[in-house]
């Protein structure tokens, strides 16, 4: 009777204790499906941070094309200036040789 009665508790212990574990979907992971997952987040992460620098690169590229456009027709417009400024001298000179010469039969005629 003893005997009966520790297997039936005994049996009734087991069978409460082993009610009481509960199995989530995540530990039945296996290694490998984690270790794709990891993979996974990873390389979408790696992903996102060379999606960020070539967007970051691109801009760069377009602020330098910019900055050199600006100064080329800068450049453009300055070398315009320079060569009227350097046709104005020699048309300069010329009106005041004019205005020499003229000054001089004056003063020869008097």
């Amino acid at each position: 009777m003893l005997r009966t009665a520790l297997s039936a508790s005994s049996r009734s212990a087991l069978a409460s204790s082993s009610r009481a574990f509960h199995v989530s979907a995540v530990s039945q992971k296996s290694t490998t499906e984690k270790v794709a997952e990891v993979a996974d987040k990873v390389n979408k992460s790696v992903g996102k941070g060379l999606a960020s620098a070539i967007e970051k690169g691109e801009k760069a590229t377009e602020t330098t094309k910019e900055t050199l456009g600006v100064a080329k027709d800068k450049a453009a417009e300055k070398s315009t200036i320079a060569g009227q400024k350097a046709n104005q001298v020699p048309a300069g000179a010329r009106e005041g040789t004019r205005d020499f010469k003229h000054d001089v039969e004056k003063e020869v005629r008097k």
